[in-house]
């Protein structure tokens, strides 16, 4: 059955009061869309995000599309595409900002010897990491800290060169240049 047809059926069986029939084509449509989200938790996967966490944001997204389908408005496969997409990009936005301006810098906190950091440990690595970003920020031109920070945040060259109504060869400059002053900068950290 298409997936257009599995939908038709749950609707219908839903409408009649049958819930089990509803939850037996439901849990076949999702199936179908395991492998595809699966393959975009990898393809967005990124340090600030683990894989589980973008498969189960991915089933929030195709269950929003099965709630939010409109035969009238096209094939369902290209919604739940773009639904499913777009939970990981905000999940993964979210989780890449959370990591930029978090307290704690993961190679310092490898330097606290016991393991247990207490809070004074906590309040310095904080001010370490903030001194870092303000650092980035004030090396960093306007332009390259936009393309820079939406670079961390797995946005492709394509997608920051539409956001920012740029040419893709200009965020790949942006992009060079921000790496090249960074490295400068920090000579002990991998960019």
């Amino acid at each position: 059955m298409t997936d257009e047809q599995l939908l038709a059926k749950a609707f219908h069986a839903e409408k009649n009061g049958i819930m089990s029939e509803k939850n037996k084509y439901t849990a076949l449509l999702i199936s179908k869309y395991i492998p595809l989200i699966k393959a975009k938790a990898n393809c967005f996967r990124n340090r600030c995000v683990e894989a589980d966490d973008l498969i189960s944001e991915g089933f929030l997204g195709l269950l929003s599309a099965i709630r939010s389908y409109n035969p009238e408005k096209g094939s369902f496969s290209a919604l739940a595409s773009v639904c499913i997409s777009n939970k990981m990009k905000s999940a993964v936005t979210k989780g890449s900002d959370t990591f930029l301006k978090m307290s704690l810098d993961e190679s310092a906190i490898e330097e606290i010897s016991d393991g247990n950091p207490n809070t004074e440990d906590l309040i310095i690595l904080k001010e370490q990491n903030n001194e870092m970003l303000k650092q980035v920020d004030e090396l960093l031109s306007e332009r390259e800290r936009e393309v820079f920070y939406l670079y961390l945040s797995a946005y492709s060259y394509n997608q920051i060169a539409e956001k920012l109504n740029i040419s893709p060869k200009s965020v790949d400059n942006a992009i060079t240049r921000a790496k090249a002053k960074l490295r400068n900068c920090f000579k002990n950290t991998e960019l």
